[in-house]
């Protein structure tokens, strides 16, 4: 590959993760700080992020909820075990493999997702507003494509097993 091209792509992903930052992560949070839920304050930085993966998905073991917050196994593992005593998730064994377990969400969880995913699509509609229907539609593509790539990569470096 052209080492300007490889240059060029690099420049625009680090444009691109400081711009997310800035519109969408630091907006969220700023959101979520004028929140007078008391339930909502008790969470940590990354701890909106794996409730609303959580809520998502309904059940998910610890290791996928790593790949998605990045985060490795021994600090998903302490972010569990605290959002666990703050009655956000709870652990049960997987009815399919007892040596595997699953997260989901209690009530107060189920409550806080709803309330976190209330602030992600006001946020998002709200910036996604500022442009034109073809522009987010553009948007929603490019970030597709971005997947597709990173996924490939991931699985060429066997990182996906």
């Amino acid at each position: 590959m052209d080492p300007e091209c490889i240059k060029e792509i690099r420049l625009m992903d680090l444009e691109y993760q400081a711009l997310h930052s800035k519109l969408f992560e630091d907006h969220f949070f700023q959101k979520l700080a004028l929140s007078e839920n008391a339930e909502l304050k008790e969470l940590s930085k990354n701890q909106p992020a794996v409730i609303k993966i959580i809520g998502v998905v309904k059940e998910i073991m610890p290791s996928t909820i790593g790949t998605y917050v990045g985060m490795d196994r021994s600090s998903l593992s302490r972010m569990v075990d605290s959002l666990e005593e703050k009655g956000f998730v709870r652990r049960k064994d997987n009815p399919e493999d007892r040596r595997k377990v699953l997260i989901s969400l209690t009530e107060k969880g189920e409550r806080c997702y709803e309330l976190l995913n209330g602030i992600a699509e006001e946020m998002a509609a709200e910036l996604l507003g500022l442009c034109e229907e073809q522009d987010y539609r553009d948007f929603e593509k490019s970030l597709g494509t971005m997947l597709r790539v990173l996924r490939k990569i991931d699985s060429a470096m066997g990182s996906g097993k």
